[in-house]
């Protein structure tokens, strides 16, 4: 891996951006600019469901200083290489066909999936590892076709064995960076990734995420976080989801507050979630900036 993310002083800030929905603008570029996050991580679903509202969104976020990683969602199915070019605003087939095929090339703003990114605090190295993109949840590959042309995986078992292999080249500290979270944390409809659109609910994580995070623990690597969106942290019953689990010493963080700005008593509020990884710690806290402010 050759893409290096480094803190600046003692503590690595991440800011992480739950599913926009087309809730994104300029005045959020303008908060987060000033924020100077060392890295943003977006979980995807960027527009509201069509080509041009993702590409939409993609433009917006091309504005954004610092690095930043965006997670392609279930809505975010446009051409890859389009969605690539808009993000960057950069020309050349050269450099788009890089991004798209998840190169570790170091860059400001790219798209994650399949991928390794490493932190660096101090001495303590942290590889950020992107699974499966374009996850709509539950035990089937979504988007098949898609998914073969653009990243060759025909079935879950490829996408494990893919992810896998990315955990045996990661550092000895991982964080998992998806759109989707894992199987494993509930099936009730209230629960951080359980169904809440089916009468019978079901767990509605990816089960390749959490083949993959017991996997890396099987071989004594260190599992920090998962990060993750797509299921709303509102319920379709109203019910409130949790977005934040600490199961087996591991923070899981659901982002997906949706719609992610939203009036307030007394101000409009715009949610994310901040991350801090120190030399030996790591912290997770919501965030609710007021536009006023």
């Amino acid at each position: 891996m050759t893409n290096l993310i480094r803190a600046n002083g003692d503590t690595f800030r991440l800011g992480i951006v739950g599913d926009l929905h087309s809730h994104f603008d300029t005045f959020d570029v303008h908060q987060f600019n000033a924020l100077a996050y060392d890295l943003l991580f977006f979980t995807g679903d960027l527009g509201g469901g069509t080509r041009e509202s993702s590409l939409m969104m993609a433009r917006m976020l091309a504005n954004l200083r610092g690095s930043v990683l965006v997670m392609p969602g279930n809505n975010d199915t446009v051409d890859i290489q389009q969605l690539a070019a808009e993000l960057t605003h950069r020309q050349g087939l050269g450099r788009i066909m890089a991004i798209t095929q998840q190169s570790t090339e170091s860059a400001d703003i790219a798209l994650c999936g399949y991928s390794l990114h490493r932190i660096v605090v101090s001495d303590r190295r942290v590889t950020l590892l992107a699974a499966r993109p374009h996850s709509m949840g539950g035990p089937d590959l979504t988007f098949p076709d898609y998914m073969a042309k653009t990243y060759s995986i025909h079935s879950l078992e490829d996408s494990e064995a893919r992810i896998r292999r990315l955990v045996d080249e990661a550092d000895e500290e991982i964080i998992f960076l998806a759109h989707n979270g894992p199987l494993g944390l509930g099936d009730g409809p209230q629960d951080i990734w359980g169904c809440d659109f089916k009468p019978d609910g079901g767990d509605w994580g990816d089960p390749d995420l959490a083949t993959a995070v017991a996997y890396a623990k099987s071989v004594n690597k260190r599992v920090l976080a998962v990060i993750a969106g797509h299921m709303h942290l509102r319920t379709k019953q109203g019910l409130e989801r949790p977005w934040k689990v600490l199961d087996d010493g591991i923070v899981y963080v659901n982002a997906a507050r949706v719609p992610r700005i939203f009036n307030g008593s007394d101000d409009v509020y715009r949610h994310h979630i901040q991350l801090h990884i120190g030399v030996d710690s790591l912290s997770v806290e919501e965030r609710l900036l007021p536009q006023d402010a």
